[in-house]
C-alpha cells in the first residue's frame, strides 16, 4: 500500500508489482510487418510497369508490320524522273521525324491556302448576275418612269428609261426585276447616236435580276440610255405595288399603293434596287379620272384625255434610293396645312374619315414637328410638300417614303375626345418616328442594309425627343427613354443571342433580320 502510494506520488500509473513484469516482457514488432507489405507493393508495381512495357513493344511491332504489309500490297514506289524515289525515300538518313511532320503540316496549310485562293478566283469569275450584290460597272443617274394603272383588273404597264454611267467596260447590264413580263429592251448611247444591239436578255430568278447581253462592251465614262417596256400585276400581298380596299356607303372601293422597302421596288419597275444607287426620278402616272395619283413630289402638270383618263406628271425628285420611292392611285380626299417655311402638309384618307376629322390631330402635330426638326437639326425639310396617306391595310405600322409617308389607319387616325392616352401616345410616337426619317434615312441614307441602325436608331431616339417637345409634362426624354429603351436594350444585349449593332448582310433574304430591337434601341 505504501509502495502504491509512493508510485502515485511519483506520477506513475501505480501498477502492482506483478504487472510490471508483464509490461516489461517482449512485444511483437509492427515495423517488420510494414516492411513486408511495402515489399509486396513495390514488387506489384514493378510487375505492372514491365507488363505495360511489354504491351507497348508488341503494339509497336504490330504497327510496323502492318505498315510493311500495306506498302507491299500497294506495290513498289515509282521512281521519279532522275531515278530517285519520291517522299521519304529521298530523305537523308537519320533525319528527325519531327521535321518531316512539320513539312507535311506545312504542305497541308499551303494546299489549303491554294484551295481558298482558287475558290476566291472562281467566285470572281462567276457571271455577274449570279452574285448576291449588283456588279459595280454601271451607275444609274436618272429614271424616267411612265405608268398606266388599270384598277378594274389590277394590272399596270410601264416604260422606264434609265440613264446609265459606265464605270467599267462590260457587255452586260444587270439590274433588279422580279415578277413582271418584259416586252421590249433597247440600249442607246444618246438620242443622236445609233442604238447598241441587244444580243439577248433573260431573267435570273435566284438573285431577282434581269440581264441584258450586248453585242459589244459599253465604253467607260460614257452615258447610255436603257429603255424597258413591261407589264405586271397590282399584287394582293402588301409588297411592291399592291392593292387594298375599303367599304364606303355599302360599296367596296379599291386603291393601289407601294411598299418598296427593303427590296420590293424591283417588283414595280426594273431598277438598281440597292440603297447605294441614288438617282433622280421623273414619274408620270396615267389613271382613270375617278382616281387621283400621288408620288414623292407634287404634280407638275395633268393631261386629261377624252376617254376619261388623266396623266399626272410629277416634278423631278432629288437624289434618292429606290426603297423610299412611292406612288399611290386612290379616290381619297384630304385636308392640308402649311408650315412656317412653306411646306404643304396634306393628310389623305377615306372620305368619311376626313369628314369626321379623324386625321386632324396627325395633321396638326406633323406641321409642328416639321418646324421643330428644322430648327433642331438646322437643316430645312428638303421637299416642297409632305403627304400623309392613311391606308386600310399595310404590312407595317408606317413607311417613311420621302414626301409621301404611308400609315396604316390605326396608327394615324383618331378622335382625341374619345381616344385613350395610351392610344394617343402610340399614334404620336409613330408619326414622330416617320417624320424623323425624312432626315435620317431619306436625306442621309446608309450605303447598305448592314448599317440600318444609322436611320432606325436615330429615328427611334427622336420618338422621345419629338414627343417630349409636344408634351413636356410626360417626361418622355428623361424618364420613358430610360425605362423603355435603355433598360430594355441592356437586358437584350446581355443575352447570348445578342449581336453587334452593325450586322453583315450578304443576300436579300438576310435583310429583314437586321430590323430588330438591337438596331433600333442599342
Amino acid at each position: 500500500m505504501i509502495e502504491e502510494e509512493a508510485a502515485l506520488r511519483n506520477g506513475s500509473r501505480g501498477l502492482p508489482p506483478g504487472s510490471w513484469a508483464e509490461a516489461a516482457g517482449p512485444r511483437p514488432r509492427t515495423t517488420e510487418r510494414h516492411i513486408a507489405v511495402h515489399k509486396r507493393l513495390v514488387l506489384g508495381f514493378a510487375v505492372s510497369i514491365l507488363a505495360l512495357l511489354a504491351v507497348t513493344m508488341i503494339a509497336v511491332l504490330l504497327s510496323v508490320r502492318f505498315e510493311e504489309c500495306s506498302a507491299a500490297a500497294a506495290g513498289p514506289p515509282r521512281a521519279s524522273g532522275n531515278g530517285s524515289l519520291p517522299g521519304a525515300a529521298r530523305q537523308p538518313p537519320g533525319r528527325p521525324e519531327q521535321e518531316e511532320e512539320k513539312e507535311v503540316r506545312g504542305g497541308e496549310v499551303a494546299e489549303k491556302e491554294e484551295e481558298e485562293e482558287e475558290e476566291w478566283q472562281r467566285r470572281r469569275e462567276l457571271p455577274p448576275w449570279t452574285r448576291p450584290r449588283l456588279p459595280r460597272h454601271l451607275r444609274p443617274l436618272h429614271y424616267n418612269l411612265m405608268l398606266s394603272a388599270f384598277m378594274e383588273n389590277f394590272t399596270f404597264s410601264g416604260e422606264v428609261n434609265v440613264q446609265l454611267e459606265v464605270l467599267n467596260a462590260s457587255r452586260y447590264i444587270v439590274l433588279h426585276a422580279h415578277r413582271m413580263h418584259i416586252e421590249a429592251v433597247r440600249v442607246a448611247e444618246d438620242k443622236l447616236a445609233g442604238g447598241v444591239r441587244v444580243d439577248r436578255s433573260f431573267f435570273y430568278p435566284q438573285t431577282q435580276v434581269f440581264v441584258v447581253v450586248l453585242n459589244r462592251s459599253l465604253e467607260v465614262q460614257k452615258s447610255y440610255n436603257l429603255k424597258i417596256i413591261y407589264h405586271a400585276f397590282i399584287e394582293n400581298e402588301l409588297l411592291g405595288f399592291f392593292r387594298s380596299s375599303y367599304v364606303l356607303h355599302g360599296e367596296r372601293r379599291f386603291l393601289g399603293v407601294t411598299q418598296f422597302s427593303p427590296t420590293h421596288a424591283r417588283k414595280a419597275f426594273p431598277c438598281f434596287d440597292e440603297p447605294i444607287y441614288k438617282a433622280t426620278f421623273k414619274i408620270s402616272i396615267r389613271h382613270q379620272a375617278t382616281y387621283l395619283s400621288l408620288s414623292n413630289m407634287p404634280v407638275e402638270t395633268s393631261v386629261f384625255e377624252e376617254d376619261g383618263w388623266v396623266t399626272d406628271h410629277f416634278s423631278q425628285t432629288p437624289l434618292m434610293s429606290t426603297y423610299y420611292l412611292a406612288w399611290a392611285v386612290c379616290n381619297f380626299t384630304y385636308r392640308e396645312t402649311v408650315t412656317k417655311s412653306g411646306v404643304v402638309v396634306r393628310l389623305y384618307a377615306r372620305p368619311d374619315a376626313i369628314r369626321r376629322g379623324s386625321g386632324d390631330y396627325a395633321l396638326n402635330i406633323t406641321r409642328r414637328l416639321i418646324e421643330f426638326y428644322e430648327d433642331y437639326f438646322k437643316v430645312p425639310y428638303s421637299l416642297p410638300k409632305l403627304d400623309l396617306l392613311a391606308v386600310p391595310k399595310h404590312p407595317y405600322a408606317a413607311m417613311e417614303n420621302w414626301g409621301l409617308s404611308v400609315f396604316v389607319e390605326q396608327r394615324i387616325l383618331l378622335d382625341p375626345s374619345i381616344s385613350s392616352i395610351s392610344y394617343l401616345l402610340d399614334v404620336t410616337m409613330v408619326i414622330v418616328h416617320e417624320l424623323c426619317h425624312q432626315w435620317f434615312g431619306d436625306l442621309v441614307t446608309p450605303v447598305w442594309w448592314e448599317d440600318v441602325w444609322l436611320k432606325e436608331g436615330f429615328a427611334h431616339y427622336f420618338e422621345f425627343v419629338g414627343t417630349d417637345y409636344l408634351y413636356p409634362g410626360w417626361n418622355m426624354e428623361k424618364q420613358r427613354f430610360l425605362t423603355d429603351v435603355l433598360h430594355e436594350v441592356m437586358l437584350l444585349d446581355g443575352l447570348a443571342s445578342s449581336h453587334p449593332v452593325s450586322q453583315e448582310v450578304q443576300q436579300a433574304t438576310d435583310i429583314d433580320r437586321v430590323f430588330d430591337w438591337i438596331a433600333y434601341k442599342k
